[in-house]
């Protein structure tokens, strides 16, 4: 299992973190300037977004087809969410403030295009490129704005890119970044999942670990993701090799279920 003096101080963040107050999200109405955000955003160019799902949701609000809607975390965020109403009542608001505590700093604007694509291995190719394995974005060092727009694992994602407005690991080039973001990403939501309890940890980092395995094994036998120049590497073959470097992938249970592109085990879906 994974090397205490790696893991403990994680525990105790979160330990600490749910020990605090709990903070509430507040209802608020629609401003000018969220939609101006909102189109400003889904009108940019992006190289991970590359199917831009930002405007299609645009557009989907404009058709009548989702809805705008808006919470305040105070003195933590603003966030503007286009989505159906069973995907706002899905979003585990409890954690996601928890998460914005542990982080600590404020975040302007986080904008959540809640499209309903999930991610996916190609059809028919071996490439697997942004349109089948990215979620949102953020700026690196920049407290403005965190961008989702994937409703799939949507709280693993915000976490992953409020860690890069916290200039985590920022010093490293941008393959490097983002491997060893992934797997810090994971590893600091496992712990908050656990509540800082080391018995639950090793309970869901088993489960994850296993996944982890059996997903970095099928994308290097089948789709030939074995070194950084491969996109996806970067993002979970890459986070494997960090996360085995530190000894988080050791005694992983074998993975009996079918294998896709997300990243978290589907056995953590309860508690997202």
């Amino acid at each position: 299992m994974p090397r205490a003096f790696l893991k403990d101080p994680f525990l105790d963040m979160a330990s600490k973190v749910w020990a605090m107050p709990e903070e509430y999200w507040i209802d608020d109405t629609a401003h000018i300037r969220d939609i101006q955000l909102l189109e400003k955003e889904a009108n940019e160019g992006s190289n991970i977004d590359e199917i831009n799902l930002r405007s299609e949701m645009i557009q989907k609000w404009k058709q009548k087809e989702v809805t705008l809607r808006v919470k305040e975390l105070p003195r933590r965020t603003r966030l503007i969410f286009l989505g159906t109403d069973s995907q706002w009542e899905q979003i585990p608001w409890a954690l996601w403030a928890r998460i914005m505590q542990a982080i600590g700093h404020p975040v302007g604007h986080i904008l959540f295009y809640a499209h309903p694509l999930n991610r996916a291995f190609p059809e028919g190719s071996t490439d697997i490129g942004a349109a089948n394995i990215n979620a949102g974005y953020s700026y690196i060092c920049r407290k403005s704005l965190v961008v989702i727009y994937r409703f799939e694992e949507a709280t693993r994602v915000l976490l992953h890119e409020l860690l890069h407005t916290a200039c985590f690991d920022s010093e490293k080039n941008t393959v490097d970044l983002e491997a060893s973001t992934e797997a810090w990403t994971e590893i600091l939501l496992c712990s908050l999942l656990s509540k800082g309890s080391l018995h639950q940890f090793n309970k869901l980092w088993k489960q994850q670990c296993s996944w982890i395995e059996a997903q970095t094994l099928l994308l290097r036998d089948k789709y030939n993701v074995n070194s950084p120049s491969d996109y996806a590497w970067r993002y979970l073959v890459g986070k494997h090799e960090v996360l085995n470097s530190m000894g988080f992938m050791e005694k992983c249970p074998p993975y009996s279920g079918e294998i896709g592109l997300r990243f978290t085990t589907p056995e953590w879906d309860s508690r997202l």
